[in-house]
C-alpha cells in the first residue's frame, strides 16, 4: 500500500507544492458505509493497513475544514498539518457501530486541531480583523449574559444571543483562548459536545483533576517554544491527548517523513525542553 504522505508534500509553502499535495491526496479513493465499518473493527484489532486507509481515503476532507480557518497570516500548510493529526486521532478512536459517517465524527477532531495549533501560534501572529471583532462580539455578548443569568453562558446560549452558529462561537472562544467551561467532550463522549448543562460543581474538585490540569497546562507552555512538526512528532510519539504511543516508523509513515528526520525532530525538541528551566519544576508531579 502506498504510503500516507502529509507532511513533506506541503512543507513547502509555494503553491507548486500544495497544488501537488492536492493531486497526491485526490487519488485516494472514498469510502463507503460498509467499508468504513470494517476499517473501523479491523482498526480496533490494531490492523495499521486499515488506520492507513481510513486516514488517506478522508485528507481531501481535512483540506475543505482547513481552507475555513485560511488567512495571511495562517497558511493553509500549517492548518493542513494541525487538521491531519485530528484526523488521525478521529481513526484510532471511530466507533463504526454509532451508525454514522467516520467524517461526520471525524470532523470535530479536525476542527480541535487546527483550532489548538492556532491558540498556541496566537502569540506569535497577528489575528485578522474579522476574526478580532468576532472574538469582541462574543466577549460582549458573554458579558451581557453573564449579568442576565447572574452565571456564565454556555455556547448554545451565546449563539442564540448573537443569532450565529455554536461552532461560530465556540471558535472565537477557542481563538481567544476563553473557551466556556463545557465546551469539550466528556468522559466516553469521544467528541461529541455538550450544549447546556449545569455549569457548576458544588462540591471541591479532587485533588488529582486539579494536578493533573495544572500539569498538562505546565507541559502545553513548555511546547510553545517547539515548531508544529516537533510539536506534532512529540504528540504522536509520547500519546498525548488519551491516544497510544506511536513508534517512530509509525510516525515516519504518517507524516510522510524518513525515520531518520523523525528520530533526529524528536531529539532535538527533547533536547530543547530538557533545556527549560522550567523542566526542574515538572519533579512535582512525579
Amino acid at each position: 500500500m502506498k504510503e500516507i504522505r502529509i507532511e513533506r508534500s506541503i512543507t513547502n509553502r509555494s503553491q507548486d507544492s500544495l497544488a501537488r499535495y492536492l493531486q497526491e491526496i485526490s487519488k485516494y479513493p472514498l469510502l463507503d458505509a460498509e467499508e468504513e465499518i470494517v476499517l473501523g473493527k479491523r482498526i480496533k484489532e490494531g490492523d495499521w493497513d486499515a488506520l492507513q486507509r481510513l486516514v488517506s481515503s478522508n485528507l481531501r476532507f481535512v483540506v475543505t475544514v482547513a481552507k475555513k480557518y485560511e488567512s495571511p497570516d495562517l497558511s493553509l500548510a500549517d492548518l493542513i498539518s494541525d487538521g491531519n493529526i485530528g484526523l488521525i486521532k478521529a481513526a484510532e478512536r471511530f466507533d463504526e457501530k454509532r451508525g454514522f459517517k467516520f467524517i461526520s465524527y471525524a470532523v470535530w477532531w479536525i476542527r480541535q486541531s487546527i483550532l489548538q495549533g492556532m491558540n498556541t501560534s496566537k502569540r506569535m501572529v497577528h489575528l485578522p480583523m474579522s476574526q478580532i471583532s468576532g472574538i469582541r462580539q462574543v466577549k460582549r455578548s458573554e458579558i451581557k449574559l453573564e449579568q442576565e443569568l447572574q452565571r456564565i453562558p454556555c455556547r448554545e446560549e451565546l449563539a442564540g444571543f448573537m443569532k450565529t452558529a455554536e461552532e461560530v462561537v465556540y471558535d472565537y472562544l477557542y481563538i481567544s483562548g476563553s473557551q466556556v467551561s463545557l465546551d469539550a467532550p466528556t468522559e466516553g463522549q469521544d467528541g461529541v459536545l455538550i450544549p447546556c448543562i449545569v455549569q457548576y460543581d458544588k462540591g471541591p474538585a479532587p485533588d488529582a483533576s486539579l494536578e493533573r490540569e495544572s500539569l498538562e497546562k505546565d507541559v502545553q507552555r513548555m511546547m510553545d517554544i517547539l515548531s508544529p512538526r516537533e510539536r506534532s512528532i512529540l504528540f504522536l510519539a509520547y500519546g498525548m491527548g488519551n491516544n497510544r504511543p506511536l513508534q517512530n516508523d509509525d510516525i515516519s509513515t504518517l507524516l510522510g517523513l524518513s525515520t531518520e528526520t523523525i528520530r533526529r525532530s524528536k531529539n532535538k525538541a527533547l533536547d530543547r525542553l530538557r533545556g527549560l528551566k522550567e523542566i526542574k519544576m515538572m519533579r512535582r508531579y512525579l
